[in-house]
């Protein structure tokens, strides 16, 4: 584990000074459960902040998704949010944000010559913003780090279906950044092992991050109090953090805690946070519809988006958080959670089986298994240790704390810088 740096300490011995973000496709200022706004822009900004802290320059490049947003906001001294053309200022479906790129590209080298700019390090954000950031880079002596936070072939396999709103380009796009990037990083080891294996792509350096979390703003707050704060009535609450998403799995969820109620008899509830209506169709009302068919239309509070400071708030008041995501390559709300000392409930895939440690700081089902995940879940709402566990989570995300985060990622960042300066130009990679 990299040790916390202060402001002093890098400042006397960092190479890196300036920093380029790119997240093309949502921005970090996002509200966070609005379509394709998720843990990413979470991570993206607080990875930002926390450089910053460290006194390093920060741009985040995002794609205007209006025109009334100004070009530049400066979040904090040092760290901007710049807004850049690429097609229609709306938002655009994923799957036609390529034909886009070339456009984007250009707008960033515009920003960049216009503020005689030079980043010591590109660091890039799903596949769009990695083919951006390749692009972009003129000068062969700077790295391109890259994170993929999602791949196109994991989320087949666990979805068991192409998924259609992605574009017929992000799978060779995905190949080529593995092995032309200067790094990638990944929340767990895991992630390189799928490259292997469904990619058989190798990148040649790969660098284990995990996501982290803010341990002050997620925290345990009273759970009657809470309850009563946010208005909350039910016997057992069962909390849903997320974008209505297929792969983020409420469909099962709705099942599995309608034959949780059948078998326990008890008042068995769900509060849904998020978004509806941008996922493949579905809306809000599609899940009101199967809800009342399950015989539990009472029993689920759909709230909508609110505001991220409230989350800790909501974790803290309802027993257990459920991610019945088919995939997750970290899985942020999960950490949230236990941080919170509420205890998840997933299905044992990605970055949930190693934050996740199975009867003790949470309880994971065989992947894709509902009638497993209804065994899980009755364990989680129905433990005479959940207290204890919860604080078993707590004290587990210690690790993940963002001033850990930070340093490990600038670790990444100079090594790539220091690498760079002695190959030069010879090993810059195109895609």
């Amino acid at each position: 584990m990299s040790p916390v740096r202060s402001i002093d300490t890098v400042a006397r011995s960092t190479p890196v000074a300036r920093v380029a973000l790119v997240c093309l496709h949502t921005s970090p200022l996002a509200r966070i459960g609005s379509v394709d706004a998720g843990g990413m822009n979470v991570y993206v900004l607080r990875l930002a902040e926390g450089l910053g802290d460290l006194g390093i320059k920060v741009d985040i490049f995002t794609r205007r998704h209006d025109r009334a947003t100004p070009a530049i906001i400066e979040v904090r001294n040092g760290l901007r949010v710049v807004h850049v053309e690429g097609g229609p200022a709306r938002h655009v479906p994923k799957k036609l944000l390529p034909l886009h790129i070339p456009s984007t590209v250009r707008s960033i080298r515009e920003f960049v010559v216009s503020e005689d700019l030079r980043y010591d390090v590109w660091h890039s954000h799903y596949w769009l913003s990695g083919l951006a950031a390749m692009r972009v880079r003129d000068d062969p002596r700077t790295p391109v780090i890259h994170m993929f936070h999602t791949l196109f072939k994991a989320k087949e396999r666990f979805l068991g279906f192409q998924d259609g709103s992605d574009s017929a380009l992000r799978l060779d796009a995905e190949r080529c950044l593995m092995t032309s990037v200067d790094a990638v990083v990944g929340a767990t080891a895991g992630e390189a092992e799928l490259m292997r294996d469904l990619y058989a792509r190798s990148p040649a350096h790969f660098e284990v991050i995990p996501c982290g979390v803010d341990l002050k703003a997620f925290r345990p707050y009273d759970k009657v109090e809470s309850r009563r704060y946010l208005k909350l009535g039910g016997e057992r609450l069962v909390l849903f953090v997320g974008r209505v998403d297929r792969i983020k799995g409420l469909e099962t969820l709705l099942r599995v805690v309608a034959a949780v109620r059948n078998s326990s008899g008890q008042d068995v509830r769900i509060v849904v946070l998020g978004e509806h209506g941008q996922a493949r169709g579905t809306t809000a009302r599609s899940y009101r519809q199967l809800a009342a068919s399950l015989g539990i239309g009472h029993a689920v509070d759909f709230r909508g988006i609110v505001p991220h400071e409230e989350l800790a708030r909501y974790y803290s008041a309802t027993d257990v958080c459920a991610v019945p995501s088919a995939y997750e390559a970290f899985g942020m709300v999960a950490i949230e959670s236990m941080a919170c000392q509420t205890p998840v409930v997933a299905f044992d895939v990605g970055g949930l089986s190693s934050t996740i440690e199975d009867g003790k700081t949470g309880f994971l089902a065989r992947p894709g298994d509902e009638h497993d995940f209804v065994r899980a879940l009755t364990e989680g709402l129905f433990s005479p240790h959940i207290t204890a566990m919860g604080r078993q989570a707590r004290f587990s995300m210690q690790p993940y704390d963002w001033s850990r985060i930070t340093a490990q990622t600038l670790s990444v960042y100079e090594r790539a810088v220091f690498a760079r300066l002695r190959i030069g130009a010879r090993a810059a990679g195109e895609c």
